[in-house]
């Protein structure tokens, strides 16, 4: 069987999505090796996902089955070690497919934009922040889970309010109304570092999407608006 060109998906907003609640939990707990291994396993898991979606949100193609398989089988490899090390992590697969099960719902529905798809990713992967936190404290964070998910909940509502939703203003008032909302939390806690990074982000949805900027000018600015995020996520607990 010959092998057929890579399938990956250029959303790259979501993988880095998929990793900042990923290196959230790495960092709140204790650095190790195993995190390469998971984060590696995480990766070709994320890479899988795509392509076996795919089978079901369009015709089919052997392409697609392939480097599904693939995917899958690196992703194993790397999990493998750590499963043994750490089995406990099998309990996170138990939310996980759940969420699995939507986000297939919506793939076969060809409807994959759905904001209850997106949120079924965000809560994934969020999940697997909670993972990467368990595998070297064995503790459970709820937090790793929840502050990524309210703030990738704001960035989904402001990409819909510039994209897909440009036309529809309940997505904008949403958008402004979610980050001014976890702003005030984050302020009345005194995490100040936190409450910037949801100021700068909350500036952001106020003016672009006043703006006429395309699809990649706005994916482009998404990266240094999540990273002050992350990097606040970190210092600020």
């Amino acid at each position: 069987m010959p092998l057929h060109k890579p399938v990956i998906s250029n959303q790259h907003g979501a993988l880095v999505m998929a990793f900042v609640p990923f290196l959230y939990g790495m960092f709140a707990g204790q650095p190790s090796l195993w995190h390469l291994l998971l984060g590696l396993a995480w990766l070709a898991l994320y890479f899988c996902s795509y392509p076996l979606l795919s089978l079901f949100s369009k015709k089919p193609t052997e392409r697609n089955r392939q480097w599904a398989i693939i995917y899958g089988v690196i992703s194993l490899i790397f999990a493998i070690p750590v499963l043994i090390y750490r089995p406990q992590l099998w309990q996170f697969f138990v939310p996980i497919l759940p969420l699995a099960a939507v986000q297939l719902h919506f793939a076969k529905q060809r409807n994959e934009r759905h904001i209850l798809n997106d949120l079924a990713g965000i809560l994934t992967f969020g999940i697997v922040g909670m993972a990467s936190y368990f595998l070297t404290t064995e503790q459970l964070n709820f937090a790793i889970l929840i502050e990524p998910t309210l703030f990738f909940i704001g960035t989904t509502l402001y990409i819909k309010s510039v994209a897909r939703e440009r036309k529809n203003p309940l997505y904008l008032k949403l958008s402004l109304t979610w980050h001014l909302a976890i702003l005030l939390i984050y302020l009345s806690n005194t995490q100040y570092l936190i409450a910037f990074a949801y100021l700068t982000a909350l500036v952001r949805a106020i003016i672009i999407p006043r703006q006429k900027w395309n699809i990649k000018q706005i994916g482009i600015l998404e990266f240094p608006i999540t990273l002050l995020f992350l990097v606040a996520l970190i210092l600020g607990r």
